[in-house]
């Protein structure tokens, strides 16, 4: 079944968690990853303090980039793919369509210039 389009206030909130270093380097460990990761593995891995880890887990996870459960004493973190994967098409379609505007646009001054040159 597809997935619903995000909506513009979505994928800013994605871009805007992504656009940390830490953020995205967590993201990149998740993705690596085949499993879900406990805070404390991605904290060792990445070496980022647990508070601050803490930190830039419940913003990913509120942009709906990585998914959090309770597993008695620990969290686990697991990357959304879906949502990345959505967030691309939507850059993807945008790359699409900018190229066409300008491609259509480079055209249209083309066409006016050359009726011009050739005095209309």
């Amino acid at each position: 079944m597809p997935h619903a389009q995000p909506t513009p206030r979505e994928t800013v909130r994605v871009l805007a968690a992504l656009s940390d270093e830490n953020r995205f380097r967590i993201v990149e460990l998740l993705a690596s990853e085949h499993e879900e990761l406990t805070c404390g593995a991605i904290g060792k891995a990445l070496g980022i303090s647990p508070s601050l880890l803490s930190h830039h887990l419940a913003i990913l996870a509120e942009a709906g980039i990585v998914g959090r459960r309770k597993n008695g004493l620990w969290t686990m973190n697991v990357l959304e793919r879906p949502v990345i994967a959505a967030q691309i098409e939507v850059l993807q379609r945008l790359a699409r369509t900018n190229g066409k505007a300008r491609a259509s646009a480079r055209a249209e001054t083309e066409a006016s210039e050359a009726q011009v040159a050739a005095g209309g």
